[in-house]
């Protein structure tokens, strides 16, 4: 007996039936659903490697986000919050290291004009070299009253420099340094290295936790290369003279 069956194509359905063919309009036509608040699982594989802390970090199931809206905002949970909420209750955790509020300023100590070893601060956010009036006098260097500048601190508070002495003389180790220096009155440090030093010397600092300090310096002259422990910034060697006003 032979099969009943008709083979009918698509395009032929849909030009027959218009039930058929509306149904197949809505199911290939594209939506626009509004989106709304919703929880994103974030999922991770965790290493065996890495360590115990970074596993508990990783497995935090789901995070909690806001609906991608304009001026929306994503709310991320603070992860040292996620590692004690996911601790076994029994276990103690881990000390959370947090920055202390000050360290004591570093220092490297130069012969500076082939006279005297004078402490000198390192602050690389200064833009010039400078040095106190005090040691400038006792030291004997010549400079001319006439060339000033206007010197502006973090606090917006402007003084005026007294002078600049050239080319003066300062060696580390074997290391021999020509500086441009201000001369500051009244200045809380005996010489302040600021940027001039860090662009010639090329210097590389690097930090320690126990709060010592290196600092690696490159001679321009000579291309030698020496790595300098700095010292923590002690009082100041150079204390200007009571004036005679001071006993009155």
């Amino acid at each position: 007996m032979k099969s009943s069956a008709i083979s009918v194509s698509l395009e032929e359905l849909l030009s027959i039936s218009s039930d058929v063919r509306s149904k197949y309009c809505k199911a290939c036509t594209l939506e626009r659903i509004q989106p709304g608040p919703q929880i994103m699982s974030a999922c991770y594989e965790a290493s065996s490697d890495l360590p115990v802390d970074a596993i508990i970090a990783a497995s935090h199931d789901s995070t909690h986000f806001a609906a991608a809206e304009p001026g929306s905002k994503s709310i991320v949970p603070d992860p040292y919050e996620v590692y004690l909420h996911h601790i076994h209750k029994h276990s103690e955790p881990d000390q959370l290291m947090v920055a202390k509020e000050s360290h004591a300023l570093c220092s490297v100590i130069g012969l500076v004009d082939n006279k005297e070893n004078v402490e000198a601060i390192i602050d690389l956010g200064c833009q010039i070299i400078a040095m106190s009036e005090n040691v400038c006098h006792a030291l004997g260097l010549i400079y001319s009253p006439t060339v000033k500048l206007n010197m502006q601190s973090t606090n917006g508070e402007v003084n005026q420099s007294l002078s600049i002495v050239h080319n003066i003389l300062f060696q580390i180790g074997e290391i021999i340094l020509y500086f441009q220096i201000h001369i500051i009155r009244a200045a809380a440090y005996d010489i302040l290295l600021g940027r001039p030093f860090d662009m010639l010397t090329e210097s590389v600092v690097k930090n320690f936790f126990d709060e010592k300090q290196t600092i690696t310096i490159v001679c321009p002259n000579t291309g030698q290369v020496a790595m300098i422990p700095t010292v923590l910034h002690g009082p100041l060697k150079f204390c200007g003279k009571p004036s005679e006003q001071d006993f009155h």
